[in-house]
C-alpha cells in the first residue's frame, strides 16, 4: 500500500510541478518588477497619474518587464557559455535523490511543449483506443527499432496518449505502424486540443 501511495504521490508532483513552478517564478518576477522598476519609475516621472490609469500602466509595465526578462533568459540560454553553466547545474540536480526524477520529468514535459523538432513529441497521430471503432489522439515519441520490434516482428511506433485536460499525464502504448493514422495538426495544435478536451479544434482543420 505504501509503495502505491508513494508512486501516486510522485506522479502527482510530476503533473503539478510544471504549473506551480512556473506560477511561482512568474509571481516572483512580478514582485521584482514592481519593486525595482515600476515604483522608481513613478517616483521620477514629473507628473501625477489618475488612479485607474496608474493601475493599468503598472500592469502593462510589469508585463513588458517580465516578458523581456524571460525572452532574455531564452536568448542567453542559446549561447555557449550559458549552456555550459546550465549543463553543470543540471548535472548537480541529477545528483539529488528523488528530486532528480521529478526534475527530469518536468524537463521532458517542457521539451515536449516548448521544444523544437528535438522535443519529446514528434507529431500528432490517431489510434484506435481503447477499442476498435473508437479513436484517440496521440503524440509519437519514438520510431527507432529496438526490442519491441524484434519481439513482434513489426514496425512499432511509440505513442503517448494524453489525458485531457492535462497533457502531461496519460498512457504510453506500442502501436504497429500500419495501424497509426497520421494527422495534419502540429504538436502545438494537438496540445491545445487536449487541454480544451476537444473543444479547440484548429480552424484550418474544420470541414465545410
Amino acid at each position: 500500500m505504501w509503495k502505491h501511495l508513494r508512486n501516486h504521490f510522485v506522479t502527482g508532483l510530476v503533473a503539478l510541478a510544471p504549473f506551480f513552478l512556473t506560477l511561482f517564478f512568474v509571481n516572483y518576477l512580478i514582485h521584482l518588477a514592481d519593486h525595482f522598476v515600476v515604483n522608481p519609475l513613478f517616483q521620477i516621472l514629473p507628473f501625477d497619474f489618475d488612479a485607474v490609469f496608474k493601475i493599468i500602466l503598472t500592469k502593462l509595465v510589469i508585463f513588458a518587464v517580465v516578458a523581456i526578462f524571460v525572452a532574455l533568459i531564452g536568448w542567453t540560454a542559446e549561447k555557449f557559455i550559458f549552456k555550459r553553466l546550465f549543463a553543470a547545474w543540471e548535472g548537480f540536480l541529477d545528483t539529488i535523490p528523488f528530486f532528480n526524477r521529478i526534475y527530469s520529468s518536468i524537463k521532458e514535459v517542457a521539451q515536449a511543449f516548448f521544444g523544437d523538432k528535438s522535443g519529446v513529441f514528434k507529431r500528432v497521430v490517431y489510434v484506435e483506443y481503447p477499442r476498435k471503432g473508437v479513436y484517440a489522439l496521440g503524440f509519437v515519441t519514438q520510431e527507432k527499432p529496438w526490442e519491441i520490434h524484434e519481439i513482434t516482428g513489426k514496425e512499432i511506433v511509440n505513442i503517448f496518449l494524453p489525458n485531457p485536460p492535462n497533457p502531461a499525464t496519460g498512457y504510453f502504448v506500442f502501436v504497429p505502424k500500419e495501424e497509426v493514422i497520421e494527422s495534419n495538426m502540429t504538436v502545438e495544435e494537438g496540445i491545445r486540443l487536449v487541454i480544451s478536451a476537444g473543444a479547440a479544434v484548429p480552424l484550418n482543420h474544420h470541414k465545410k
